[in-house]
């Protein structure tokens, strides 16, 4: 049985026509290795499209606000169907840049110095 996947592009960041691009090509890749795909928006249908379509796996081509910073993940973690992407805390913690240069700094990884952000080593 080929293995279904559902691409989630578009959304209503101002990033939404790269991320409609970024679904297109994934599915276009995924398309030459047998896969069976579905590209959706994240709308009020998504619910009614993910039990319908019954996805494998849930391919996040979102970018930006609510595709990239938690939002979407804590949706998708309802459907306890595998997401491509990371987590909901991770996210969330990875798009706000001052907390995450904090834990970088903390963990010892080098980090670029920025003008507008100013922080105790």
């Amino acid at each position: 049985m080929k293995k279904k996947i559902l691409i989630l592009s578009g959304g209503i960041s101002k990033e939404r026509l790269i991320s409609l691009d970024t679904g297109q090509q994934v599915a276009k890749e995924l398309k030459k290795n047998d896969y069976k795909i579905k590209i959706s928006e994240p709308n009020e249908n998504l619910e009614k499209t993910i039990k319908n379509f019954k996805p494998n796996v849930i391919f996040n081509a979102l970018h930006g606000q609510f595709g990239e910073d938690g939002y979407i993940q804590s949706i998708l973690e309802r459907f306890k169907i595998p997401y491509t992407h990371s987590g909901v805390i991770a996210s969330s913690l990875a798009m706000d840049k001052e907390i995450s240069k904090k834990i970088f700094i903390k963990n010892k990884i080098k980090t670029p110095t920025s003008g507008s952000i100013i922080f105790d080593k």
